[in-house]
């Protein structure tokens, strides 16, 4: 279990990284025509307006939302293959989850509410970007490195023996 949340530490981590740097690209034009980085508005979550932070609220966030991933891999027994599908739709939970749960009060809107202001509407999209960019840290690391399960290794070591002997060869069948 250790190396499944340590993966998805590290993967979590990356893609912190990757999302706050969606968010520090992409702005987001307010009602008065002043345009405002996104990652400035993660920082609403710990009360200040500094790109700084926000950037470090992302990656802390990401880290444990990625050890999280990695005890529920480890936990569900998932298997590499479907990694990268289980990894986009926990960052598209996530997503939904941050921006209509999470997100401090003055972000914090209903359903619906991103359809009529197109601030918030660009705002869902910028996460939506920033959850997908996540997601995909998360699937790649757990593609390449996840843990793969006893059965799997005794599998493939079968193989190999049937291959090394020949048993699977055409000319032997």
């Amino acid at each position: 279990m250790r190396s499944a949340v340590a993966i998805g530490a590290g993967a979590g981590l990356i893609g912190g990284v990757v999302g706050a740097g969606v968010l520090s690209i992409v702005a987001i034009k307010g009602s008065e025509g002043e345009m405002t980085r996104a990652v400035g508005l993660v920082a609403h979550a710990a009360h200040s307006d500094s790109f700084a932070l926000g950037w470090l609220v992302l990656m802390a966030a990401g880290l444990l939302i990625g050890a999280l991933f990695g005890a529920l891999y480890w936990a569900s027994g998932l298997r590499r293959e479907s990694a990268a599908w289980w990894a986009t739709i926990y960052g598209l939970a996530w997503w939904a989850a941050g921006w209509f749960a999470v997100m401090p009060p003055p972000l914090k809107f209903a359903p619906w509410a991103a359809t009529e202001n197109p601030a918030l509407f660009q705002l869902a999209m910028a996460g939506l970007l920033a959850c997908l960019g996540y997601a995909a840290a998360l699937a790649g690391a757990f593609t390449v490195f996840g843990p793969v399960t006893a059965e799997r290794i005794e599998a493939r070591a079968r193989t190999a023996r049937a291959a090394s002997n020949g048993s699977l060869s055409p000319g032997r069948r």
